[in-house]
């Protein structure tokens, strides 16, 4: 259970400006039209009863929630009044921030058909329609021009405090999952032609020879309208904060949702995984990830359970977000299922707010997330084009999925930051690098990666990892001196029935224990003299009929191989043994991915033993001399069904370096270390019983 608190009493908890730059609870209201007729001081008051501090709530851009004079701009035509202004005098009453969205993607009639030019327009010269919308092109004058002026207007009358735009960028799909194609207009023909001097592609795949660049082309555009956006923002509203993911904003927002044509198994780890994105990209910007109340777009009435929010919030806290919740009109829902459940984690959230102010990561693991390659949010395209590349997101999964099941804190680093200006600032940070698959690397991300090795950290990377540049054409060498290979390996397709033999001693896994199994591609490489090697490959071994089931050849080939760097530690993994864990899930295969980072760098900041799925992160709170502890319990999670996770019993914690008094803030219960520190440094900590999480808080100054 949620431990009641007093009410906070955080400073600048009735700022609505600086709603931003503190850990805010917010609930998105994707308004429909009949919602600007909804009593806006009821809707304040429903907002903060439920324990939230900000409103998201619409603007225009499709249909306008005010009484706009842009002739081009449609008025909600249920709308009585001035449902906007009303709503951001009734938030402000209140002590709430009010964020206004604006949908600038798409346009009625009134648009399309004074500017058809403005719309996405496919190689049969059809619009993308649907329910009478037309989807704006990016390098068209609705979003490059008009958009401003609705910008301008609506913001020189409003005093909102923060904007939010949906759906930036490129769309080739309808609502209802309809493949379009892309937009060949004069605007992208002609700027595609000017960038890159060539035709725009024919088709979406790496064999028309425009493709490539055509993935650049919408990448530099989409983020160049989106900079354009906020710098005209900064020009009409300067305090006005926006919104963002990628590119220009002044806070990191995505958003948290199921699909249930996805493939199954659900991945359960979503909102953890993009709150250590947004914190890595986000650099310091407070990251918020909005969990979608609705189970799909098309049952958007149908609410997921109170133990899939919670199961959501408990990831985003544990890695440094903060509340954002996401429903299809306001509070007056026919499903309320997850209402209470989420009520009363802001509640609790609110209390403890001060608790989550000013953290910063404190892993001594990183993943490494490369835009070009993990497919997600309009990226992964190049990854395509290895022939690797179908497992880039199994690899990357079964990387995350690795560490987190070993209970091993660990962070994310990203490509765009490692090539900035502080890259190897934020590197140094981190003792050890996984590196799944990650085919398509820069020169400029290799230089700051080989520095890091030099200088005495320790890489994992398995697979292509560097075969091939930024935009997948393959390289002659492994871009990547570190790596304890000589040349390009040779990839060995069609490992079915393969294993690798592990010696005594060679794996913590037991002595009972002496095969691994390996599928998919192995690479064949030549080891830097020196180079140490884990593991001897049995090549396909027959597995029909069981009469001729039995090993007759072994080689001597390595399932992995360390080198020295420097003053570090470079280990390659000549096989997808994360893709395959994300397949499989043996345990054996997760502890040679995870022991190949631990042997190798200082003792974890905190462990936990104990029974049950738990997911452990680390962060600091320098500011307060504080380090805050998460302990996310899965229980509840069977595939794509959560219910109440059963509370664990049982549990120690044990904290390096770290001793005195903590406090579990879910339970409220005061923790005292159970005697001194034992041999390796470790305090050890009884922890009450866990349910959905907990949060342990340790001072350090």
């Amino acid at each position: 259970m949620l431990h009641d608190h007093e009410p906070s009493s955080a400073s600048g908890a009735t700022d609505t400006k600086t709603w931003w730059q503190r850990p805010y609870r917010m609930v998105q209201t994707n308004l429909r039209q009949p919602d600007a007729l909804y009593d806006q001081r009821k809707l304040a008051r429903e907002i903060k009863a439920f324990g939230a501090d900000v409103l998201l709530y619409n603007i225009g851009g499709i249909y306008a929630f005010y009484p706009t004079k842009l002739p081009l701009q449609a008025i909600n035509p249920m709308m009585k009044g001035d449902a906007l202004g009303d709503a951001i005098e009734a938030a402000h009453a209140e002590g709430i921030a009010l964020v206004g969205r604006f949908d600038m993607s798409k346009a009625t009639r009134l648009g399309y058909e004074a500017h058809p030019e403005w719309f996405v327009h496919n190689a049969k010269g059809e619009a993308l329609e649907y329910n009478g919308t037309y989807q704006a092109c990016v390098n068209g004058g609705w979003y490059q021009d008009y958009a401003l002026d609705i910008i301008s207007e609506s913001l020189g009358k409003y005093d909102v405090d923060g904007v939010f735009f949906n759906m930036f960028g490129y769309t080739n799909f309808t609502y209802s999952g309809h493949y379009f194609g892309t937009c060949v207009c004069d605007n992208c023909r002609r700027r595609f032609h000017d960038m890159y001097g060539k035709p725009l592609p024919l088709k979406e795949d790496f064999s028309d020879p425009s493709y490539a660049d055509y993935l650049e082309f919408k990448d530099r555009t989409s983020l160049e309208l989106r900079s354009k956006v906020y710098k005209h923002i900064k020009q009409v509203a300067p305090k006005v904060a926006m919104t963002g993911h990628r590119g220009d904003s002044d806070l990191i927002r995505m958003e948290t949702q199921r699909a249930v044509d996805r493939p199954q198994p659900e991945w359960p780890y979503q909102a953890g995984e993009q709150a250590r994105w947004g914190q890595a990209y986000g650099q310091g910007k407070t990251v918020s990830s909005t969990s979608a109340n609705f189970i799909d777009f098309a049952w958007r009435f149908v609410s997921e359970t109170g133990a899939y929010q919670l199961a959501r919030a408990a990831q985003q806290l544990a890695s440094g977000a903060t509340l954002d919740f996401y429903l299809l009109g306001v509070m007056d829902q026919d499903d309320k299922s997850a209402f209470a459940d989420t009520s009363k984690l802001f509640q609790w959230h609110k209390a403890n707010e001060r608790n989550y102010a000013g953290l910063k990561p404190a892993s001594r693991i990183a993943l490494y997330h490369s835009h070009n390659v993990v497919p997600g949010h309009g990226a992964g395209g190049y990854s395509k084009r290895p022939a690797s590349g179908k497992h880039a997101e199994a690899a990357f999964r079964g990387a995350y999925r690795a560490l987190l099941e070993a209970r091993l804190p660990f962070d994310m680093v990203v490509d765009e930051v490692i090539t900035g200006k502080n890259g190897a600032k934020v590197l140094a940070q981190y003792e050890a690098l996984v590196m799944p698959n990650v085919t398509c690397l820069s020169d400029a991300e290799a230089t700051v990666i080989d520095a890091w090795v030099e200088a005495g950290g320790v890489l994992l990377a398995t697979g292509e990892t560097g075969f091939y540049d930024e935009k997948g054409v393959a390289r002659d060498e492994p871009v990547l001196q570190s790596l304890p290979i000589i040349g390009n390996p040779m990839p060995r397709q069609n490992m079915k029935g393969s294993y690798f033999r592990v010696r005594p001693g060679e794996l913590p896994i037991g002595d009972d224990v002496k095969l691994l199994m390996l599928d998919h591609t192995y690479y064949v490489a030549q080891a830097k003299r020196g180079a140490e090697t884990l593991l001897t490959l049995l090549p396909p071994q027959r597995f029909g009929p069981p009469e001729l089931c039995f090993p007759d050849y072994e080689s001597v080939l390595p399932g992995a191989i360390t080198g020295t760097h420097g003053k570090g530690k470079a280990i390659y993994v000549p096989w997808h043994a994360d893709a395959l864990y994300y397949r499989d899930s043996l345990p054996h295969t997760r502890t040679f991915l995870t022991d190949l980072v631990v042997r190798n760098i200082p003792a974890s900041p905190v462990k936990v033993e104990g029974r049950g799925a738990l997911e452990v992160t680390i962060q600091a709170q320098p500011d307060a001399g504080k380090t805050l502890v998460h302990l996310v319990n899965y229980g509840g999670q069977r595939n794509n069904l959560y219910e109440d996770a059963p509370a664990l019993h049982g549990l120690r914690l044990a904290m390096h370096g770290v001793g005195g008094e903590a406090i579990a803030l879910v339970s409220g219960k005061t923790m005292m270390p159970e005697g001194e520190a034992d041999q390796d440094g470790y305090v050890w900590y009884a922890l009450p019983p866990v349910e959905a999480f907990e949060a342990i808080q340790f001072s350090t100054a």
